[in-house]
Order: structure tokens, then sequence, then C-alpha cells
């Protein structure tokens, strides 16, 4: 295979890209409505210690006349900063020895898997930012090499995810097992004992302050916090059963955000364990097993042609992985809950892909593999799935059958 003809295909990949995640914005930006995401940054803490209240605080630093305008900032924020995430995991790729085919592939690769660009778009959630953080400090351990600065990193990680818990209390459940597969993959010389350090402090600070949101968290006041929520126009096309022709030619079905977030939304901060859980199983065992068998299928499927771009087997990954079996499970069963209490089982495994995925990535360009050039057969296969997932990014798809706020 020449260098030139490569080299073309290579660049023609990244045109195209470029221009997919263009289309991909101009569809977020024209159809999709951001009221979802936008209610993330709707709670703050004028009337107690709430869950997710420290993004609603960052909305009045604001003046209040530009309310819409925060929101409509802060939600590109996510997508903007979990880009970026992804961009630092490309560069890490490329940068690291001389240039090769595999990790042109993989760079280019990142994007359109699962837990890519339409992901962090589409799926514009404060915990977007847990995940860029993740992303940081993987990275970051590929390039230190004592125990200190280890140390050092993992305290700053376990402090920054102790904050944005406060803005999303599942973030160091979804992200623990990312930073323990990190730890234990990109930093193997640490000892047992320092390993179990790092680990706690870059996983316990989040998990300490979720318990506190837990045990402190004002609940039964969704009145109260309705009475902060401004009104204003919400485009929600699917309350107007608005045809997709119609929304494909702009049509706009307006709601009041005020009385959709109160009706919709805010009654969910009242919710115990016990209601969160009986909400979840409401949406039935067969949108329950079909969602975890799709994010599963979703899960293998990012793992495979990772492997398959890299020339890494899977197998060896998995190894190294299981040198930590009881914390790397540990930090798997940190799920648990979230399953239990949150109906989205699909974008659950994405996470879990995203969590091994980008250790996998870090993993692979240590390894002596990605240095060979890729066979006809392999470039073909991931070109394929590449174009595939581009079309239809199976990642955004949070779960099956589960009601839609209205």
């Amino acid at each position: 295979m020449g260098a030139g003809p490569s080299r073309r295909r290579h660049v023609t990949f990244a045109l195209l890209l470029v221009v997919w995640m263009a289309v991909l914005v101009a569809i977020a930006t024209t159809v999709v409505p951001d009221g979802y995401f936008y209610s993330y940054f709707s709670v703050d803490y004028s009337h107690g210690f709430v869950r997710r209240g420290l993004a609603g605080e960052v909305v009045t630093w604001f003046p209040p006349d530009d309310y819409f305008d925060a929101l409509r900032v802060l939600r590109w924020i996510l997508t903007g900063t979990y880009s970026l995430g992804l961009a630092l995991l490309m560069w890490s790729v490329l940068r690291r020895g001389p240039r090769s085919q595999r990790k042109l592939l993989v760079a280019l690769l990142i994007p359109v898997l699962p837990f890519g660009f339409a992901f962090g778009l589409f799926s514009a959630r404060t915990d977007l930012l847990g995940a860029a953080v993740l992303a940081a400090f993987a990275v970051s351990l590929t390039a230190v090499t004592s125990r200190r600065a280890t140390v050092i990193l993992s305290v700053v990680h376990g402090a920054v995810l102790a904050v944005l818990t406060l803005a999303h209390e599942a973030t160091p459940f979804l992200f623990a097992l990312g930073a323990v597969a990190a730890l234990t993959v990109l930093a193997p010389e640490l000892g047992a004992g320092a390993f179990r350090v790092c680990a706690a402090l870059s996983v316990g600070p989040g998990l300490v302050t979720a318990l506190a949101v837990t045990v402190f968290g004002e609940r039964g006041i969704s009145r109260a916090l309705c009475q902060s929520v401004p009104h204003g126009p919400m485009n929600h096309p699917i309350a107007g059963h608005l045809t997709p022709a119609q929304i494909l030619q702009g049509v706009r079905y307006d709601v009041d955000y005020h009385d959709w977030m109160c009706r919709a939304i805010l009654p969910l901060f009242d919710q115990g364990f016990g209601d969160a859980l009986r909400f979840v199983l409401g949406i039935g065992p067969l949108a329950l097993v079909g969602s975890a068998l799709f994010g599963a299928a979703v899960f293998a499927a990012a793992m495979y042609l990772i492997g398959l771009a890299s020339g890494v087997p899977i197998r060896r990954f998995r190894d190294a992985l299981l040198t930590r079996r009881v914390a790397v499970v540990l930090a798997l069963g940190l799920f648990l809950p979230v399953f239990l209490t949150g109906v989205d089982w699909i974008r659950w495994w994405t996470t879990i892909a995203y969590d091994l995925g980008i250790v996998y990535v870090l993993y692979a360009i240590r390894q002596p593999e990605i240095d060979e050039p890729p066979s006809r057969r392999t470039v073909t296969i991931v070109a394929v799935a590449g174009i595939a997932l581009a079309i239809l990014p199976v990642g955004v798809i949070p779960v099956f059958g589960a009601p839609t706020p209205m």
C-alpha cells in the first residue's frame, strides 16, 4: 500500500468527518429541542441544598433577562468540553512515537465510536463534564512516570469529580470504572498500596459527595423549585405531534418552559431511591431487557473496533485490566445503583464503553502492533463500520420504551 494513496484516503476520511460533524451540529441546532438539556441547569440552591443545584447556580451568574441565552450557552459548553476530551484522546494517539497507519485509523475512528462526537452532541447532560475530566486524567497518566505525580493527578481528579457531583450526582458512579481502569492499565508500576491510595483519592471524594447529596439533599420542594423557573417558549415537537416532514421544514411547537419543567422534570426531585426504582421497573421487563442487550452489543462493537483498528487483541487488554480484578469489579459494581435508579440503560452501557474504551486506546498505542501496517481487510471493515456508525449513531439512543417528558 503506497504512502501517497494511503495519505489521500486518510485526508479524505478526515474531511468527511468534518462534514459529518457539521451536519450533526446543524441537525442539533435546527431539529432537536434542547429543553431537556436545559433542565440540568434550572435547579439551584435558592430553596436549600438540592441535587444538581450547582449547575443551576452557574446560571445565576448571568443577568436574569439572559436566562435562556445562558441555558443555550451552557448546553453547548457541555458538548464542547466533551468534544475537547475526545480531541485530547486523538492527539495523544497521534503524538506518541512515529506516525503509523494504525494510529491514524484509531484516531479517525474515535469520533464515530458509539461514545464519540454524536454522543456528546445528543446526550448533552452535565455528566459529560466528568467524562472530559476522565479523558484528561487518563491521558495525563501516560505522560508521567513517578508515583508522586500519579498521586497528584489522582488528587486533582478526585477533587474535580467531587465538585462535578454537585452538578450531577451520578458522575462518580459513571466514571469510577474509567479512573480505576486507567490507574490499573496505564500506571502498572504502582504497587498494591500506592494503587489503593490513588484509587481512593481519584474516586472517593466524588462518592462521599454523592452520599452527602443523598443524605442531606432536600426533597419535597418541587413546588418551591418551580417558582424559580421563568416562563419562556420551548420548542417541543413531540408534544405537538408534528410529523418528521414538518420538523425538517422547521415547524415549531412551543410550550411554556416553566410549565413543562414543573410538570415533567421537577417532580422527579421529590423521589427517593424506592420511587426511582419503581419508575425504572415501570417501563417493563421487555424494554429493560431489550435495552440491556442492545447496550451490551454497543459496548462489544466499540471494543471490537478499537481492537481491530489498533491490532492489539482485546484479550491482552482484558488481562492487563484484571491484574486489579477486585478493584475493577467494585468499580463496575458502582453502575448498579445507576441502572436501578435511571432508565437510560443503553446510555449507561455506552458510558461503560467510554470508560474502558479510552483506556484501551491509550493502552494500545503503547503496544508494538500499533506500528504495524493494517491489512486491506482491516481498513475496509473499520471504514465500513465507521460509516455505519456515522449514519446510525447507536450510542445516542438512551433506552427503549421509556416515556418522553411531556
